[in-house]
């Protein structure tokens, strides 16, 4: 473009030199005529003036005016000064005058006709260096996504190494819980065999017993009768008291078979208090699951919404979850349908509680939760059904470790809300809280 520009530049003072010459040599021709303004002819004046009027009013049409200034203004000048000259009866400085205006208004004709087709040519240059730049750019993006693709492609990989890692671990242990179960089972059957020969025992040692106690009242009876006996005939001590002795023996015998056998017999009780006691904490243990509020069914990932559906679903929850983060509990709160019943199950010290709370109680446990200090772990989205699930977790320092060789504390608490679409807004219809106390940050 600049070697351009410097050849019309160029061209125009060769155009300038060639045309003055030849003015000059036509004026010196015209020189000596009939009709003459001094040595030069009328007529060749008011020729020249008229070719000096038309070359300016054609580089006028061309927009020299502001684009070749210099050069028109030039023309301008000397056409004015040619006219000055004829009404001063100076032919030759008009006729000079004329043809260097002429000159000058050609000469910023070609230049504005130049430099508007240097703009042009700068305009489409331009324009193709954006258009460029703009491919280069969308290049740039297309290799960012082809790398994110690339990433997303290699986490995808290595999820699903992980997911067949863990089917493994799970169908391993499932075989391991049927080993075990059929262990268990086997041991049951034994325990039950045991438990029969143990009850079969305590029923001949009760029986034992009974017949025991009989057979040592007999023996303190006939013990009393010879006691009395020598006491009164005393002509028979001796034989007597060798009796006495005799059955003092059996009695002492007999009373460590009666006190063995009360021992089996109380062991026996303890065993069977002890059965009774394991069947009742069963029987209450049953009872408790069975009376615990049932949680929704467990998410098969099949939906019947929308892609748009879902979109707008995920839009909602994230503005539920905002609104959270920025304290602003009334238009939290405006999400939950006046119907909703929410799970709440707090574990404490491994024991769990759960119970079920309507709206105004869910206000109120809202309430006091937001003036505590909850940061954010994570949040994640699902659909089952004709909801969107969200699914927030959270958690709150309550006892930091006292030195590097102790464990701080948290609260974590799990909130997971149903969200289906209500007219044209969303509406949280169940909600699970899942709160853990004092653990640590898992």
């Amino acid at each position: 473009m600049k070697q351009f520009i410097a050849l019309s530049r160029k061209s125009n003072s060769v155009l300038r030199r060639n045309l003055l010459v030849c003015l000059l040599l036509v004026s010196f021709g015209l020189a000596g005529c009939g009709g003459q303004l001094g040595k030069i002819e009328l007529s060749a004046v008011d020729t020249a003036m008229a070719d000096a009027e038309a070359a300016i009013t054609a580089a006028r049409e061309v927009d020299a005016l502001s684009l070749a200034a210099d050069a028109f203004g030039a023309a301008e000048s000397n056409l004015e000064a040619a006219k000055i000259a004829l009404s001063e009866k100076k032919g030759d400085e008009a006729l000079r005058l004329a043809y260097q205006a002429t000159i000058d208004a050609r000469v910023a004709q070609t230049d504005a006709i130049n430099i508007a087709k240097n703009a042009e040519l700068n305009a489409a240059l331009l324009q193709k260096e954006a258009g460029v730049d703009e491919l280069r750019q969308s290049l740039n993006n297309r290799n960012q996504e082809l790398a994110g693709v690339r990433t997303e492609i290699q986490d995808m990989y290595r999820n699903s190494e992980k997911l067949r890692q863990t089917v493994s671990e799970l169908q391993k242990k499932n075989l391991d819980l049927g080993k075990k179960r059929q262990t268990y089972s086997t041991q049951i059957a034994e325990l039950s065999k045991t438990l029969e020969d143990i009850q079969a025992r305590a029923r001949r040692a009760e029986t034992e017993v009974r017949s025991y106690g009989k057979d040592v009242s007999a023996l303190r009876r006939k013990l009393e009768v010879a006691e009395r006996m020598a006491r009164e005939e005393g002509h028979q001590k001796r034989v007597v008291v060798a009796e006495i002795d005799e059955l003092r023996r059996q009695f002492r015998e007999q009373a460590e078979i009666y006190t063995e056998r009360l021992a089996q017999a109380s062991q026996h009780s303890s065993d069977k208090q002890h059965e009774e006691y394991l069947q009742q904490k069963a029987r209450e243990a049953h009872a408790y699951v069975d009376s615990q509020p049932t949680l929704p069914p467990p998410k098969t990932g099949r939906t019947s919404l929308s892609t748009a559906q879902i979109d707008a679903g995920k839009a909602a929850v994230g503005n539920w979850e905002h609104a959270w983060y920025s304290k602003d509990l009334d238009r939290h709160l405006s999400y939950y349908t006046p119907d909703i019943v929410a799970d709440k199950v707090v574990v404490h010290e491994s024991k769990e509680h759960r119970n079920k709370i309507d709206l105004q109680q869910l206000q109120s446990d809202l309430r006091e939760m937001n003036a505590y200090a909850w940061s954010k772990v994570k949040m994640d989205t699902q659909v089952e059904g004709e909801s969107v699930i969200g699914i927030s977790r959270l958690t709150r320092l309550v006892a930091p470790a006292a030195d590097e060789n102790a464990t701080a504390l948290y609260n974590i608490w799990i909130r997971e809300v149903w969200m289906r679409q209500v007219g044209n807004t969303w509406k949280i219809h169940h909600e699970i809280w899942q709160i853990y106390e004092n653990v640590p940050n898992f």
